[in-house]
């Protein structure tokens, strides 16, 4: 074999672009791994959420007792908009068992935002979650809308990601595999 048992001389300037093509490689994983959410069975991180009706602004850890459905919405998103009627009926309906349902908004206009849920006639909890996003952030949300179910204790359970009817089978199935939730089959 050509080379061997005798040194190979490779440029400096090789060397700095192996070792920069390295750390950008490295940075990037680094990067990476942050972005990755919350596993299941990880807290619920304390934030305080701001109403988009005038209630007052409310923290996450004020919530823990009950399960609680987070989902993560925008006016600007299609696939929220049409979501939202089938969130309105499922915190209805679930509001016996104790389990809270809310809205998380992502709008940069939280009056636009407020309007929509004035105009849609939502009941449940609506929140801002502020302008540094920190809920959002923390939980790594990167796409609109994502559900995030919580236990009582407030540990994640499960997160869906895209909208989904709420009123079905296979959303009680859910409900009942991640919450613990016994639904009545009349509902």
């Amino acid at each position: 074999m050509k080379g061997c048992g005798r040194p190979v001389k490779v440029p400096l300037s090789s060397w700095r672009a192996a070792l920069l093509a390295a750390v950008i490689v490295l940075a990037a994983w680094g990067l990476e791994s942050r972005s990755v959410p919350p596993a299941t069975g990880a807290k619920l991180p304390s934030v305080v959420l701001a109403s988009l009706t005038g209630d007052s602004p409310i923290s996450t850890d004020a919530m823990r007792g009950a399960p609680l459905i987070i989902n993560f919405w925008a006016t600007w998103c299609v696939p929220c908009r049409e979501e939202m009627q089938s969130l309105e009926l499922l915190s209805r309906r679930l509001s016996r068992y104790g389990v809270r349902v809310i809205g998380i908004d992502m709008d940069m206009d939280l009056n636009l935002a407020a309007e929509f849920v004035r105009a849609r006639r939502l009941t449940f909890p609506m929140y801002a979650d502020g302008p540094g996003r920190q809920l959002q952030s923390l939980l790594r949300v990167s796409s609109l809308p994502e559900t995030v179910l919580v236990s009582a204790e407030g540990a994640i359970v499960a997160r869906i990601v895209g909208a989904r009817g709420w009123n079905g089978i296979e959303s009680d199935r859910l409900l009942l595999r991640t919450l613990g939730l016994q639904l009545a089959a009349a509902e």
